[in-house]
């Protein structure tokens, strides 16, 4: 088999294995909003490999919101649920769970019988996270879990949570934290891994603030 038919072949099984869990599948994204929080699977097969790898993240939806308010592009609220997995221009999720999981063959029997348990494995972790998080603090301590566990397994990973950390002083209206914040990032000359024009994202959050203050 070919790549191009496997990755046809995965997707036609993914669409289906999403719908029988009642998750949504779009642009090879397997996604599921709660009333706080938005899960998104990825699931990748490389031919030459027997094993189907996959991770599974998350963000709350506010944070979308904000973000989207921050820089500008709020028509982004009218995007549907996928938008906020696949668009170019989105708060960061973060990693929840990983792994591999080995297939006997590439065939569409086998297939579904992985998608099937490796959803079902999220699933699992997505229901541990949406229990701890009842408000944005539960959430930014789950930030600083996960993120903490990602610097222990690769000490030269080039991220940060700053990002997160901002929008939820600016949820809560802790403005002075959220000042403070910007102003760091920006000395840092911290981009925030978006840029509109010569604006970074920190400098498009401080002249959000500025608006709001």
């Amino acid at each position: 088999m070919k790549q191009a038919a496997l990755n046809k072949l995965l997707n036609a099984v993914l669409r289906q294995s999403a719908k029988s869990h009642k998750w949504q599948f779009s642009r090879g994204f397997v996604l599921k909003a709660t009333d706080q929080l938005f899960f998104s699977i990825i699931i990748l097969g490389q031919v030459k490999q027997h094993h189907l790898s996959y991770s599974l993240s998350y963000k709350l939806l506010a944070f979308d919101d904000l973000f989207w308010k921050i820089v500008k592009l709020e028509e982004n609220l009218k995007q549907p649920l996928s938008f906020r997995a696949s668009g170019a221009w989105t708060a960061p999720m973060t990693t929840i769970y990983k792994g591999e999981l080995s297939i006997a063959d590439w065939d569409a029997d086998n297939l579904h019988v992985g998608v099937n348990e490796i959803i079902a494995r999220c699933e699992l972790e997505a229901g541990k996270v949406s229990e701890e998080i009842r408000g944005l603090d539960d959430n930014l301590r789950v930030i600083e879990r996960l993120y903490t566990r990602l610097k222990d397994e690769y000490p030269n990973a080039v991220t940060n949570i700053w990002c997160e950390r901002l929008l939820t002083s600016i949820l809560k209206k802790e403005y002075r934290d959220s000042e403070r914040i910007v102003r760091d990032r920006m000395n840092s000359h911290d981009l925030g891994g978006f840029q509109v024009g010569n604006k970074s994202f920190y400098e498009l959050a401080n002249e959000h603030l500025q608006s709001v203050l």
